[in-house]
């Protein structure tokens, strides 16, 4: 079996691993592919993770398909992507379909409790594992403590917040490394046409619906529209979601939108598959709910994964040269900072009880031991969570 196989039977396994935002993804990422499988390093995942975090879409899964793109190229790409996004997109088309029956499980509730510290180790083994790469002189850890205190007074504010102290940590330190210009010629040229594209089916579905109204039509133009628009993932999203579809179009109430973003957390893989949810129940009732659901899915992906093909390309030509080396050196520095951040503050909003944190450490000491397999660790810890909440 060759390696694109291997990967993709792994990508499946991320797939089902994955609870929480992008951050714990990427612990995931860490644990799977860069430390168990070893297809990439951890400095490629970290700079993967900083240049993603500066384009619009969802993060992870852009940074799960660029990895695929590196294994074996466009055609892996889309199957990463299919592969890791398709399973959550289906399940959330479900949870959508039956939602009155499933919001009403026990289970759930039991597991919506549960899932949060277990994401929260996830996050925590990527802060450590990112950080332990990147950050090695007293230089890179000035820089390091400078993001993560300059972080936690700002990203509150602004989505813009976290692109920004990328960007600054990148020219801080071309600014003062100084680095040496070093031409490079393109091995490949940037693909503009993927840009033609994205706006053209923007364009495109505007126009279809203006002719012909169709409701699921207006569904796919608004998930499409976050899809270019959102920096920042799953996390930004939901208050934008919420304005537009919530109050402006009213086509879905806020207490089930906010119901099915509580179930989601409980659904390994993308938090843009919330989108499957949303377009079900807004068609709910009609012949064409389903379809709602993986038009909306499809909608708010498909940017994003253009993206990828336009971005990668690019970071593979001038990763290299003197300049983007220094840049990208900053802007993993400030990745691992922010990605150590949430794990501070996404702790400090756990429920204030032993058992949270203990989940938290045992996940994280557990993931850094690396014996047990990823899904199967996943369920070992819903099942031990789920015996402190009874004991408790």
């Amino acid at each position: 079996m060759n390696q694109p196989i291997n990967f993709l039977i792994d990508v499946f396994l991320c797939s089902l691993s994955s609870f929480g935002g992008p951050e714990a993804h990427y612990g995931v990422f860490s644990h799977i592919l860069v430390h168990k499988k070893k297809y990439i390093n951890e400095n490629t995942l970290s700079e993967l993770i900083g240049v993603f975090s500066l384009v619009p879409g969802p993060s992870s899964t852009q940074t799960i398909t660029a990895i695929g793109y590196l294994i074996g190229g466009p055609w892996i790409a889309f199957f990463t992507f299919l592969i890791w996004a398709f399973p959550a997109m289906v399940m959330m088309t479900l949870v959508g379909l039956f939602f009155s029956t499933i919001s009403q499980l026990p289970l759930f509730a039991s597991m919506l409790k549960v899932l949060p510290p277990i994401a929260v180790g996830f996050i925590l083994y990527a802060g450590w594992s990112l950080t332990k790469r990147v950050v090695l002189k007293t230089h890179d850890w000035i820089v390091f403590i400078a993001i993560f205190f300059i972080g936690f007074l700002i990203v509150p504010l602004t989505f813009l917040a976290v692109p920004m102290l990328l960007v600054a940590a990148g020219l801080y330190f071309l600014w003062v490394d100084k680095p040496m210009q070093v031409t490079k010629k393109f091995s490949t040229k940037p693909m503009w046409f993927l840009l033609f594209v994205i706006v053209l089916i923007a364009i495109l579905g505007e126009l279809l619906f203006i002719l012909l109204q169709l409701p699921w039509l207006n569904l796919f133009n608004s998930f499409y529209r976050y899809g270019y628009s959102v920096i920042g993932g799953g996390q930004i999203v939901i208050p934008l979601m919420i304005q537009d579809l919530v109050t402006q179009q009213s086509l879905i109430s806020l207490e089930t939108f906010l119901s099915g973003y509580a179930i989601d957390q409980a659904i390994p893989g993308p938090l843009f598959s919330f989108a499957a949810f949303v377009g079900t129940q807004s068609l709910s009732g009609t012949p064409l709910a389903w379809l709602g659901g993986f038009l909306t899915a499809l909608g708010i992906f498909i940017p994003g994964v253009i993206l990828v093909y336009f971005v990668v390309p690019i970071w593979k030509n001038i990763r290299e040269v003197g300049w983007m080396k220094v840049m990208l050196k900053g802007i993993t520095i400030a990745a691992a900072s922010l990605i150590c951040l949430t794990a501070f503050t996404q702790t400090i909003a756990l429920a204030i009880d032993w058992t949270s944190y203990v989940m938290v450490g045992f996940t994280f000491l557990t993931l850094i031991w690396k014996k047990i397999p990823t899904p199967i660790l996943v369920v070992l810890l819903i099942t031990l969570g789920l015996i402190f909440q009874s004991i408790n």
